[in-house]
């Protein structure tokens, strides 16, 4: 039986465990082997290093990880290797990091208990849970922050739900594993430049340099970012305007709430170190969700440059010309010249049916107007081609700046700009051919 832990979620806890690359090899699970503190103990007792992973039917992700033994005896016992985690909540990818404050009750033993962390911190359930008709266990432990391990001011509902009803109890042994890496390199499927800081300057070089075409009386281009809730579009935006600040950008709000942070339609110039702007906005969206406003009707008001900067969405009303501050007729410069959709390659599996449609109406307005698995499978759901899909990582708990973000993040802007320019240039191109036209008629008239 092939456990419910994903590669992706084996790559963050390798990096919460730390030294190096790990192996994890399934010992338990409660909806195979039934959900006994007996059972628990005969399969991962004495088995070193664990992971202990709960899903819940919500779709979040949460756990604890042990860096000693389990035993069956011994009450409270140290291990200051041992943390309580979160990897998703509610389908989204929400990471935290729990550690103790008190070590020396970071783990406590006993025969009729499951994995017990703190005074409890983190209790799944104690004695035997019967399965629920609906395949279902509510698991009769706890989750309660703060006593032994820090809680980061994560309340415990916004890691579990509010409910200890659960799909699925795994156990996993960790051990170090050398042929496991957990950044595979992504040379093997696409050709991608040495990321150095020689070709950082030099494509942030040619970035500020390009420029809209003559004639079409915009001064920069709009790059109009969307995408589900929790997706990373204003991360995406902070991370772009990182490499030409030379440090770390914080101007987009981000946030782990299952909720949109990003409630209005904003424009971001990007600036570099001495304060002039490039010729480019990147302009951020709400998430679109059940709550958001970001529907068919409202994104192609969008597109079309109907809507002004600062402008807040509301999910119960849609725009029209009735709104405040609807543009009536916008001009080229205040269209979006570039759309770009931003997913979370951790729950591409997982997106909701009506979102999967949204965004491929989004795609066929857009057009109208103008890693390899997960780029395939993004490809092929959008029907846009693979060289039109970027893989990045977003700044999330960096404190300095690294050059592989960075040439990530500018190859992928520069995509954008160079459809920008080329959509630019056609409407240009057509616009004076038009105006041409219309200046022979003018002469033949009247000769």
């Amino acid at each position: 039986m092939a456990g419910k832990l994903t590669k992706e979620h084996m790559n963050l806890l390798e990096g919460m465990i730390g030294c190096g690359p790990k192996s994890f090899k399934l010992l338990y699970s409660i909806t195979r082997d039934g959900c006994s503190a007996a059972e628990f103990h005969r399969k991962c007792d004495n088995q070193g290093p664990t992971v202990t992973v709960l899903l819940n039917p919500q779709g979040s992700v949460y756990g604890g990880y042990a860096g000693i033994n389990w035993k069956s005896t011994g009450g409270f016992t140290m291990d200051d290797t041992a943390f309580i985690f979160q990897l998703v909540f509610s389908g989204i990818r929400v990471v935290n990091i729990f550690r103790p404050k008190d070590a020396s009750k970071a783990l406590y033993f006993g025969c009729n208990r499951s994995a017990w962390f703190g005074n409890p911190d983190f209790e799944p359930f104690l004695n035997t849970i019967s399965v629920n008709k609906d395949g279902t266990f509510s698991l009769n432990g706890r989750l309660t922050l703060g006593t032994c391990y820090n809680s980061n001011n994560v309340s415990n509902d916004a890691i579990h739900n509010g409910s200890m009803v659960v799909t699925e109890l795994e156990v996993y042994a960790v051990s170090a594993d050398d042929t496991r890496t957990s950044t595979p390199k992504q040379t093997t499927w696409r050709k991608t430049p040495a990321l150095n800081e020689e070709y950082i300057s030099k494509i942030a070089e040619e970035l500020a340099s390009i420029t809209p075409p003559r004639g079409s009386g915009i001064t920069d281009f709009r790059l109009l970012l969307v995408g589900p809730v929790g997706a990373g579009k204003s991360s995406f935006i902070n991370t772009v305007m990182s490499p030409f600040a030379d440090r770390i950008i914080n101007k987009a709000a981000v946030g782990t709430s299952s909720q949109n942070v990003t409630r209005k339609y904003i424009t971001y110039p990007v600036r570099k170190t001495g304060g002039s702007c490039l010729n480019f906005r990147l302009c951020d969206t709400p998430g679109i969700g059940d709550h958001s406003g970001m529907d068919a009707v409202n994104i192609n008001f969008l597109l079309d440059g109907h809507v002004h900067s600062s402008f807040e969405f509301s999910y119960s009303r849609h725009i029209s010309a009735k709104t405040p501050g609807f543009v009536h007729r916008p001009s080229l410069a205040e269209e979006a010249h570039c759309v770009g959709i931003v997913l979370d390659s951790s729950t591409i599996h997982d997106l909701p049916a009506v979102t999967m449609t949204l965004l491929n109406e989004l795609k066929n307005l857009a057009l109208e107007k103008e890693v390899k698995a997960v780029v395939d499978q993004v490809s092929e759901a959008l029907g846009i081609p693979p060289n039109h899909v970027f893989p990045v990582k977003n700044y999330h708990s960096e404190m300095e700046t690294e050059v592989a973000v960075h040439g990530l993040v500018l190859i992928a802007l520069r995509k954008m700009l160079f459809i920008a320019l080329d959509a630019l240039e056609e409407r240009t191109s057509a616009n004076e051919e038009g105006q041409e036209a219309n200046a022979d008629v003018t002469e033949s008239d009247t000769a």
